[in-house]
């Protein structure tokens, strides 16, 4: 088991070599699972190209809402330092699978993975090419890509995963079940017990200042390959205390719990 990291997504602008009708690259940056970007059918491949802003350094992305992927698609990821990608190309991975992992979370709809294995120069443009489609249509939700924050000493045993139902059960005056259904959203809780100072000052508090409650975070629990690697990438709001406690002299303790953004569909 490798350590989990956290991961504030950058913003950004995009482009999609391939949109079907009624759908807008845009899309995969904002932060509504229900919107979605589909790209045109019968295509070997789609690429999309990811604009910072500015060069900045980054060492993973994830894709959330791939409703319809298949364990055989393909990614490709480089990056440069124009949108035409002939100025300092690098290609950092060529061919590898697509999805984190051959198992679907339990929301059914996949989760794209990349993640370095050296740290990258900084670029300002990143291209995405997600192919052997064999011509079936990519959907994808967000695009969460940014540096990852990894501390030295990993979470610790009581870790709680759970729901948050967003349906209710009542009962009438006559005892009849009054039911409204609703989505589901998947809920975790982490506690890294061993946070050290520099960690604490450096990472942590400057990840807390920047996402509090009101900015999405991304969550790997497990980074090790894995065929439930797919369910262990979480993307979502942080809740609770929003902060760490001073436990000893050179350690904090970071309570990290998360509300999962991409639904369990409702049940019929």
């Amino acid at each position: 088991m490798a350590n989990a990291w956290a991961m504030r997504p950058l913003p950004f602008s995009v482009e999609a070599s391939s949109t079907a009708a009624g759908y807008s690259a845009a899309y995969m940056a904002n932060d509504h699972a229900g919107v979605v970007w589909k790209s045109a059918s019968a295509l070997s491949s789609v690429s999309f190209i990811v604009d910072l802003g500015s060069a900045q350094m980054i060492d993973a992305a994830l894709f959330f809402g791939c409703t319809g992927a298949n364990w055989s698609w393909i990614l490709t990821v480089e990056s440069a330092s124009n949108a035409a990608f002939s100025s300092n190309l690098v290609t950092h991975a060529s061919g590898i699978p697509f999805l984190a992992g051959v198992a679907l979370p339990s929301h059914g709809r996949g989760v794209g993975y990349w993640a370095a294995d050296a740290t990258p120069t900084p670029r300002r443009y990143w291209r995405f090419t997600i192919g052997a489609l064999g011509g079936a249509p990519v959907t994808i939700a967000r695009i969460a890509i940014g540096a990852r924050l990894t501390l030295e000493r990993n979470f610790a045993f009581g870790g709680a995963w759970g729901v948050r139902d967003l349906g209710t059960v009542n009962f009438s005056a006559d005892g009849v079940r009054i039911r409204r259904r609703a989505a589901k959203l998947r809920t975790m809780g982490l506690t890294f017990p061993a946070v050290t100072k520099d960690e604490a000052e450096e990472k942590v508090q400057p990840l807390l200042e920047l996402v509090a409650g009101q900015e999405p975070i991304v969550i790997v629990t497990d980074p090790s390959a894995s065929n439930l690697r797919q369910q262990r990438c979480w993307f979502g709001h942080l809740t609770g205390d929003l902060g760490m406690i001073w436990r000893a002299a050179l350690s904090w303790e970071w309570r990290a719990n998360l509300i999962d953004l991409i639904p369990i569909p409702k049940s019929s």
